[in-house]
């Protein structure tokens, strides 16, 4: 399998290409990965992706297409083609995360970086659940000195699988508030979740 990961590395280093969940948004030589969803089936949109000419697609449909490359699971070869980036990824990582703030919070680290010649890279708009995480993370530069992502979480348990997942290396807490408490206990309880980014193991202290 890490031939195919390494594959997409060279593809996004060659074309620019990035990788897209959504037809919609495909552009001449993204990778196109067929997600399967409780509203929706991406793998049903194939030959859309291969009319708008995606260099790859990943997908649970057998085909004789070059273009394709079959996975059993395309949930399970994101989750594990998002550990072998992070494992890969030799620069810093940087988490942010609270009520309100976190995409401006993001954005200037991402300013301040990059306005004094650091190489770095950002997640994505405000995508910050589990799947918009794992978007940023196979888009990363992965050659950058620095990435920027930003965490958000609706309910318990949550920030525990975010963080797994990510790995961050310096942590940021915004503002928290309980006006955005959602299916948390009390604010206490949506406090104590919040800090749980505080648990990766490569934190750096």
């Amino acid at each position: 399998m890490q031939k195919i990961y390494n594959s997409i590395i060279d593809l996004k280093s060659k074309y620019k290409s990035q990788i897209v969940f959504d037809t919609r948004l495909i552009k001449k030589n993204d990778i196109f990965i067929g997600l399967k969803t409780k509203n929706n089936d991406g793998n049903l949109y194939i030959s859309e992706a291969i009319k708008k000419k995606a260099s790859l697609i990943i997908t649970n449909i057998k085909s004789d297409n070059t273009k394709l490359f079959y996975v059993k699971d395309t949930h399970l070869f994101i989750k594990n083609f998002c550990s072998f980036i992070i494992d890969s990824y030799k620069g810093k990582i940087i988490a942010v995360t609270g009520s309100i703030g976190k995409t401006t919070f993001k954005e200037n680290i991402y300013h301040v970086l990059n306005n004094n010649n650091i190489s770095v890279s950002k997640s994505y708009k405000n995508y910050n659940n589990f799947q918009g995480l794992q978007f940023s993370i196979m888009n990363m530069n992965i050659n950058s000195n620095y990435s920027v992502f930003e965490l958000g979480i609706n309910s318990s348990k949550e920030m525990t699988k975010l963080v797994k997942t990510l790995q961050p290396h310096y942590c940021l807490v915004t503002c928290i508030e309980n006006t955005h408490i959602g299916n948390f206990k009390n604010f206490n309880h949506l406090i104590d979740n919040k800090l749980k980014i505080f648990n990766s193991k490569r934190l750096i202290k």
